[in-house]
């Protein structure tokens, strides 16, 4: 059994982040595991490439729901990263932090040390953002935070709708306030994407101390008494084990997590026995409580604008590609949702509880998401603070 001080199991968003922190003590030993492989494939990188990563199983797990009645029993994708970097190898890169007084609401429940003010440090640290560091805004950290590197006048109206409506308009949703209309700013460096694979793991992977195994798929966690010491995991048909001497960090993700746990014997006593596996240690939240933010969408029809549409076909679509290949810019550097507006649903609300998702692009539904023929548009929106609760649990 080869031993380490550190084991991360999940090379995602965070684990990525703790292998670089972990290891940048000269003597100290960690071990990485990503069930994925590394991220080589090409529609990784390039930004509007997330609409191939999003079905390919080959970097994506692919989950689904159960049937949901509430939406005529269809089971709606969950899609999660499997590749280094994890879903921020193969999500829509959009950067929002998150309002300020949810962080207090969380401190203000016992969660020390994660108060808005504590963790804003946290947030500068990481990111560079390409405006430039401020107090509210990092400028030298291992992230690249920037604009849009396009606009359309489509969506400029978009923005100025959302003004005239009362929301506002905010060039900078990340920064004092959230409330307003404006573009997303995305995780992207020089028109690519910029993942935590290579933001932080990148720099690290040199490390002699740090050891990154890839198609490594955790089976199990290796435990004495109640503490884990250990994990056991799959490459291909072998079977290794790896000891942390400090601590093993699960950083699987709110779906693989729990099943991980479950599968070492930690969970609820009744489940884990009527799926024949020995209880380690009873622990009745685990898999409990899944919230996500179910976004619906709009679709329209419009005239007198182009739109992704026409862009992504025939000789646009030649001169989009040249575009992005000689200067990084055009139609292949869009995200998933390219206009923001965070608003509030009833005036008296303290802060934003809808946000909106722009694009002047529309798809009539499918799995291949493939772009209408004729010009659209879509608008899309979620709860930011939603309220049903689901459940992730191992199957029979």
């Amino acid at each position: 059994m080869t031993e380490f001080d550190y084991i991360v199991i999940g090379a995602g968003s965070a684990g990525c982040v703790l292998a670089n922190r972990l290891s940048v003590p000269p003597m100290t030993r960690t071990l990485l595991l990503e069930a994925g492989g590394p991220d080589r494939n090409i529609w990784i990188h390039v930004p509007v490439g997330f609409t191939k990563t999003l079905n390919d199983p080959s970097v994506n797990w692919c989950f689904e729901t159960e049937p949901e009645p509430g939406t005529e029993n269809r089971k709606i994708p969950i899609p999660r990263g499997k590749v280094l970097g994890g879903s921020s190898s193969i999500n829509g890169m959009l950067y929002v932090r998150g309002q300020a007084q949810d962080y207090d609401t969380w401190a203000q429940m016992g969660n020390r040390g994660w108060s808005y003010d504590e963790v804003l440090p946290y947030f500068k640290m990481s990111e560079r953002f390409e405006r430039g560091g401020s107090d509210l805004r990092g400028g030298g950290g291992p992230m690249n935070v920037t604009d849009m590197r396009e606009s359309n006048k489509l969506l400029d109206a978009m923005i100025e709708a959302g003004g005239q409506a009362g929301h506002g308009i905010n060039p900078d949703y990340n920064g004092a306030k959230q409330d307003g209309f404006g573009y997303y700013q995305v995780t992207q460096k020089n028109g690519r994407r910029h993942s935590t694979a290579r933001a932080f793991l990148g720099p690290a992977s040199h490390r002699a101390n740090l050891q990154i195994e890839t198609n490594a798929v955790a089976a199990r966690l290796l435990m004495e008494g109640k503490r884990v010491v250990g994990v056991e995991y799959k490459v291909g048909e072998e079977t290794r084990q790896a000891r942390a001497g400090k601590e093993v960090i699960l950083s699987t993700g709110a779906v693989q997590s729990p099943q991980l746990l479950e599968l070492s014997g930690i969970g609820q006593p009744a489940l884990l026995k009527d799926r024949g596996i020995e209880v380690q240690h009873e622990l009745p939240g685990v898999g409990e409580n899944y919230r996500d933010h179910y976004m619906t969408r709009v679709n329209w029809r419009v005239r007198n604008a182009l739109t992704l549409n026409e862009q992504s076909r025939g000789w646009r679509l030649v001169l989009e590609v040249m575009k992005y290949g000689i200067a990084r810019r055009g139609m292949l550097t869009y995200t998933a949702g390219i206009v923001h507006g965070f608003v509030r649903s009833r005036p008296e609300l303290a802060t934003p509880d809808v946000q909106y998702h722009g694009a002047h692009a529309s798809h009539s539904g499918g799995k291949d998401r493939a772009l209408d023929i004729e010009p659209g548009m879509t608008m899309a929106a979620c709860q930011l603070r939603p309220e049903s609760r689901g459940s992730i649990h191992i199957r029979d």
